[in-house]
């Protein structure tokens, strides 16, 4: 069994946090190869932490979201076992809603809804109203061999014995008939959804398929209630509780398994299979018998367009304390959301610990000092060590707050093959950007080296020091875009998501055509537009270039798919303040020929003047 190739911890040393690392590692490993996620069924994935480590999750097939947390150990002599309780939080629109408690329904309508989702380790009463079932995870003490079990009740009823009566309008209105059911939620569908993505994850990180399972049921019961307070349980016909473990390795699964099932109840069924055997008929199309057989996925959405498969490299800079952190969690909370994983490259931890446990993301620390100091040669393994394993849709280099980004251009070059630079985002701190401007030459040049540059912390500043203070910044890079941000919340989709973009306008008309994509409504964000330009045919590749370069500084990225005249083969066009690359395009099956353009200001008849006439054209 190949644990050791994805988990590297002790659980011997600290069972507790080593039960919780072993599932994380699950969880996140699953993430980092884009099209294997897609494949087993992940749609989002984000960590929150209070006193114990949990997730939220979207998976494949279902609208709502999950929420799983560490419970505790379970006694299971001979193995480290960790109990986590598994919540599904549906989507208010959804059905099942009508399925859930009154005091459910009531929450999924909270206007707080989502937030408390988010963050539902601090709200006690949600895992109470939304809990669905639980999962086990266990690894023997030779740390050798491996269980993954979950247990659910076919269907969470409450039935009120008296029914149920609401104030409305003034007049108490019954909602519940006397006997009827307050909830009847289908728990274990749901919470077998859930398993077999976490076991598919396991499978592919083991390279296996299970040696072991095991399945029992037994009676269930139904939870009934009265006017007066009194709840008791009551046997249920049409109700069963049900326990599925699933073995990798040699170990006595049997054991724990009694252990955890109970061996004082009598199941009213029971499936049993080893390996080698055939596998049960109900049990035949589950996902996790044959995981471990998804090899060299790529990122879907790239693949059918053709697009460059180098991941973007981002360099992130900033002066200490000006909000790098914060910026890239935002990044990488927009991307989870959007199934993308971020690959970061972290010179420096930050002020709140992002240290590799987080789950949105893999991060490879380089702790050898300054990144334009010591980073000759390291990046570049670092990168190669990212590619070799996981295939991510983002890298980004998080330099630390005294890094000067110029240091770093010959390393850059030479990852040509590997990755694609994008662009240098430097944050600036607008509170104190006179006094670090006046103290630290290495700031003017982080502002210099940037092709967008975030003015944040605005809302501790006038707005006449915000005038200022951007003034200052074009004064010293007028080339950059500039926006002004509080808390780095800066909408990813205005510079990084032109490939969607591309996507959108594979069916446009011929015409110069407005793109609408997320603004955050202020002033910030004044004066950006985005154009797509439609072209009719070949273009003469000298007018073209030399209009390029011609490109006033308002123009911030310019992305497409073009001809020659004097080439056979359409080409991709890439363009970020000033840079450009053109590279093939290997996708036949699409036939538009466009730009999209991302700009700054007024005047876009005046901008648009400077294209060669076979463009022009086409501008309406």
């Amino acid at each position: 069994m190949k644990l050791r190739n994805f988990f590297q911890g002790d659980i011997e040393a600290n069972a507790e946090n080593g039960i919780q690392e072993l599932m994380r590692a699950i969880l996140v490993r699953a993430q980092f190869t884009p099209g294997v996620r897609h494949a087993i069924g992940w749609r989002g994935l984000k960590q929150s932490i209070t006193a114990v480590e949990g997730w939220t999750a979207k998976i494949r097939g279902c609208a709502g979201v999950f929420g799983l947390h560490f419970e505790g150990l379970e006694e299971t002599p001979g193995w480290f076992t960790g109990s986590f309780v598994l919540c599904y939080f549906p989507d208010p629109d959804e059905d099942l809603v009508e399925r859930c408690s009154l005091l459910a329904a009531a929450q999924c309508q909270r206007p707080d809804y989502i937030s408390l989702v988010r963050e539902f380790l601090q709200h006690e009463e949600m895992i109470s109203y939304f809990s669905v079932g639980k999962l086990f995870l266990a690894i023997n003490v030779q740390q050798q061999d491996l269980y993954l079990g979950m247990e659910s009740l076919s269907a969470q009823r409450s039935v009120a014995q008296d029914g149920v009566s609401l104030l409305h309008n003034g007049h108490m209105v019954q909602v519940i008939e006397p006997g009827g059911y307050d909830q009847d939620f289908p728990a274990l569908p749901v919470t077998q959804a859930f398993f077999d993505v976490l076991a598919s994850s396991l499978v592919f990180h083991l390279e296996q398929s299970p040696d072991w399972m095991f399945e029992r049921r037994f009676p269930g019961v139904e939870i009934v209630y009265d006017n007066e307070g009194t709840i008791r349980k009551s046997p249920a016909s049409d109700i069963y509780e049900v326990l599925i473990g699933l073995g990798f390795g040699n170990g006595l699964f049997g054991d724990i398994y009694e252990a955890l099932t109970g061996t004082n109840r009598v199941p009213c069924k029971e499936v049993q299979w080893r390996a080698a055997e055939a596998v049960p008929p109900e049990y035949e199309g589950m996902q996790w018998w044959r995981a471990h057989q998804m090899r060299d996925y790529r990122t879907l959405d790239k693949k059918s367009l053709g697009i460059d498969e180098r991941p973007p490299l981002i360099i992130l800079s900033g002066f200490l304390g000006a909000g790098k952190t914060s910026f890239l969690q935002h990044f990488i909370e927009y991307q989870t959301q959007r199934s993308r994983f971020v690959a970061v490259i972290q010179n420096e931890i930050g002020a709140v610990g992002l240290d590799g446990k987080l789950l949105d993301y893999k991060v490879t620390e380089i702790d050898e000092g300054c990144v334009c100091c010591s980073l000759v040669g390291n990046l570049k393994r670092a990168v190669q060590g990212i590619l070799s394993c996981f295939q991510p849709d983002y890298i980004i280099l998080e330099t630390t707050g005294a890094a000067n980004p110029f240091n770093l251009l010959d390393e850059i070059v030479e990852l040509e093959a590997q990755v694609r630079y994008d662009c240098t985002v430097t944050v600036v701190d607008a509170l104190n950007l006179d006094s670090t401007l006046s103290q630290f030459t290495v700031a003017a040049d982080q502002i210099r080296a940037a092709d967008v540059l975030l003015l944040n912390k605005c809302d501790l500043v006038s707005e006449a020091c915000l005038q200022k203070a951007h003034k200052l910044l074009q004064d010293i890079q007028p080339n950059a875009i500039v926006f002004m941000t509080t808390q780095g919340d800066l909408n990813p989709a205005l510079i990084f998501d032109v490939e969607d973009r591309l996507v959108e306008k594979k069916n446009a008309s011929p015409v110069l055509t407005g793109l609408k994509f997320p603004i955050h409504t202020s002033h910030v964000h004044d004066g950006l537009w985005c154009k797509t330009l439609s072209i009719p045919g070949p273009l003469n590749r000298n007018d073209f270039l030399s209009a390029v370069e011609s490109l006033p500084p308002t123009v911030f990225r310019i992305k497409g798919i073009l001809e020659f005249s004097d080439s056979p083969h359409p080409m991709l066009f890439q363009y970020v303040a000033g840079r450009f690359e053109l590279s093939l395009f290997h996708q036949p099956s699409v036939t538009d020929r466009f730009l999209t353009i991302i700009a700054q200001g007024e005047g876009q008849e005046d901008f648009f003047s400077f294209i060669p006439a076979p463009m022009a054209r086409t501008v309406t």
